[in-house]
């Protein structure tokens, strides 16, 4: 290519570039989204399509147990390593630990997470 071709192409190309911005800042203006609201996004799911706010899910049995039993497994732990163990181990201990007892001793969180879920609804 010439020097002349390339200058008409670049000519063409900030034409273009210039064009595609007027589209896109109308484009912005028309939706009536600011930069503040598209990074709302996250409040954005908080709330229901009819606009009432999303009610935070019920906890799980294991859920209250985990959160019963968090300190006393990162204390066993702690003292079985002598450091403070890390919070994957801590989880992966809760988890055996819950997958070891038995359906009355779940019962009992389970119960315990019921009561807690009908407690928010009233």
């Amino acid at each position: 290519m010439s020097a002349k071709q390339l200058e008409s192409r670049i000519s063409q190309l900030e034409q273009l570039v210039a064009t595609l911005q007027t589209k896109a800042d109308t484009l912005s203006q028309t939706s009536g989204q600011s930069d503040t609201q598209a990074k709302s996004k996250k409040e954005k799911s908080t709330v229901n399509k009819d606009g009432t706010p999303k009610k935070p899910k019920a906890k799980t049995g294991y859920l209250v147990f985990s959160s019963e039993k968090r300190e006393e497994i990162k204390k066993m732990l702690q003292d079985e390593t002598g450091e403070a163990p890390k919070p994957k181990d801590v989880i992966s201990k809760l988890g055996e630990v819950w997958k070891g007892l038995s359906d009355d001793e779940k019962k009992v969180f389970n119960d315990k997470a019921k009561a807690m879920a009908e407690e928010a609804t009233e």
